[in-house]
C-alpha cells in the first residue's frame, strides 16, 4: 500500500530542486569566469599585458615550424629598457605591430616581437619605428636587436641570440 502524496511536501522539494539547480548553474558560470582569469594570468604578463615567455615560446615555434613548413620570412625584435619603462614600451608595441605579430617577455625582461612574414629589412624597419616612438614618448634608453629566419637561425633560441648582439643599422 503506497502512501498519499502530501502535495506541500512535494511542492516544497520541487522548489528545492530548482534552487538549487539554480545555485549549481550559478556556480559553474562563476567556476568558468575563474577559470577564464587563471588562463589570462597564465598567458598573460600582468605588468604589461604582452604574452608571457612560455606562451610566446610556445606560439613562436608554431610560427617558426610554418615558416620552415612554406619557406617564408619571420622578422625577430628585442627590445630591452629599464623594468620602470618596460610598461610603456609595451604600449607602444602593441600600438605598432600587425594583428598576427606576437608580442611577449622573455625571461630576462626584454620585449620579444615575432614578425610573420616578413625579412630583416623589415624588422629593421619596425625596430627603428619603434626606438623613435620610445624616443618620442621619454624613453631614450631602449636597445634595439633585430634577426631573421632562416639567415640567423632556424630556432627561437638561435634568432634571440642573433638579436641580442650586435644589429647592423642600430
Amino acid at each position: 500500500m503506497t502512501e498519499p502524496i502530501d502535495r506541500h511536501a512535494s511542492s516544497r522539494l520541487e522548489q528545492q530542486v530548482r534552487t538549487l539547480t539554480e545555485r549549481v548553474v550559478q556556480l559553474k558560470g562563476e567556476l568558468a569566469q575563474a577559470l577564464a582569469r587563471v588562463a589570462a594570468l597564465t598567458t598573460i604578463d600582468e605588468p604589461t599585458g604582452l604574452l608571457t615567455w612560455r606562451a610566446f615560446a610556445e606560439s613562436a615555434s608554431a610560427e617558426i615550424s610554418r615558416a620552415a613548413r612554406y619557406q617564408r620570412e619571420i622578422g625577430l625584435i628585442v627590445l630591452a629598457a629599464e623594468p620602470s619603462l618596460m610598461r610603456g614600451l609595451a604600449e607602444i608595441c602593441r600600438s605598432q605591430h600587425r594583428e598576427c605579430d606576437l608580442a611577449g617577455i622573455s625571461k630576462q625582461g626584454e620585449i620579444v616581437l615575432l614578425l610573420p612574414e616578413t625579412s630583416l629589412q623589415g624588422a629593421l624597419v619596425m625596430g627603428r619605428r619603434l626606438r623613435a616612438r620610445a624616443a618620442k614618448g621619454g624613453c631614450e634608453a631602449v636597445s634595439v636587436g633585430c634577426a631573421a629566419w632562416p639567415e640567423h637561425g632556424r630556432t627561437l633560441t638561435a634568432l634571440l641570440a642573433t638579436a641580442r648582439t650586435a644589429t647592423p643599422g642600430f
